[in-house]
């Protein structure tokens, strides 16, 4: 999708140029902008254990009152459950409620934004797996659901449904160039890094990996090796947060919400775009501008799900140190 493809629909001169005089001042801020926000954020949820823990602070982006319209390219979050859980009733219990607490996390959170801002357009979360190991995290689901505020409702199980049939269905094909680039594998140990000038790919698979110890590349290798699919890591770089990088695994649910915020603050930025149709400026000329307002829409995300990340884990809010 091009930037120019972004750029339709009727707008009145007069709101054009008020729009573009705030995108120019906008996008030659974000930098600046973004990294005191995501610094503050972050130094707050570093240093202070009294810090407030209610998600009325918002990205100064996902507050927009700006409307989003729902569109046939919806998200997905695909979870992949396939790595297989425990046979010994003890661990793979302790599993199952490791990975439903997971999933219980985001959709609370989410059902709690949405309160806030009833515009908000929502990722399609699909969890798949074997058939028993997924029944047992859907009951465990439905039961903390009816402890939170959690909609369940929100979220599709799928047993016994492999990834690739999954991805097939949703393409058409998977030989496509187009429907390769959509999905990506998320994994702290990828080479490959998402860019953050541009909106995120429109599928991304979360493996259900939550174990106390870490196992370096085992995500990436599930990814390329068993899937054929492109891993990628979050641009956690752009933070520059000490001890905070690219490769730090974090926790399932943080990642989902990292996510669901950042195709929000995209939502957003693509809608005032679509209200400044008429510059005379090129596509080239603004390509800089529009990159530095995506950065902005990442940095935001990963720097408020990082305070949700340390509000649920004051003690281990990260897992990897050099």
């Amino acid at each position: 999708k091009t930037f120019t493809s972004c750029l339709k629909g009727p707008s009145h001169a007069e709101d054009r140029a008020k729009l573009r005089t705030s995108m120019d001042s906008d996008a030659a801020a974000a930098d600046a902008d973004a990294a005191t926000d995501a610094a503050a954020a972050l130094d707050r949820l570093q240093i202070s254990d009294d810090a407030n823990t209610d998600d009325a602070v918002q990205s100064p982006v996902a507050s927009s009152t700006l409307e989003c319209k729902p569109d046939a390219s919806t998200p997905i979050i695909l979870c992949d459950a396939f790595y297989g859980f425990p046979t010994q009733k003890r661990p793979r219990n302790e599993r199952v409620r490791a990975v439903s607490r997971q999933l219980t996390n985001f959709l609370q959170w989410r059902s709690e934004a949405s309160e806030k801002n009833c515009n908000n357009i929502h990722s399609h979360v699909h969890v798949l797996g074997k058939g028993k190991d997924i029944e047992s995290v859907k009951t465990r689901v439905d039961e903390l659901g009816t402890q939170t505020k959690a909609s369940t409702e929100q979220i599709i199980f799928e047993p016994d449904i492999e990834i690739r049939q999954f991805l097939d269905k949703q393409n058409g094909t998977s030989s496509t160039q187009e429907s390769k680039e959509e999905v990506v594998y998320l994994s702290p140990d990828a080479s490959y890094t998402l860019p953050t000038t541009c909106r995120p790919p429109r599928i991304v698979i979360v493996g259900m990996l939550i174990d106390r110890r870490i196992t370096e590349d085992r995500s990436r290798r599930r990814a390329e090796e068993s899937l054929n699919i492109r891993a990628a890591k979050l641009p956690l770089d752009e933070l520059r947060v000490k001890e905070l990088s690219s490769c730090e695994p974090l926790n399932v649910d943080t990642v989902m919400e990292l996510m669901q915020r950042w195709w929000w603050n995209c939502d957003r930025v693509e809608e005032r775009l679509q209200q400044i149709n008429g510059s005379d400026t090129t596509e080239d000329d603004n390509t800089e501008k529009y990159g530095q307002l995506y950065k902005k829409c990442f940095i935001e995300a990963a720097a408020y799900a990082m305070k949700s990340q340390r509000d649920r884990h004051p003690n281990r809010t990260v897992h990897k140190t050099e």
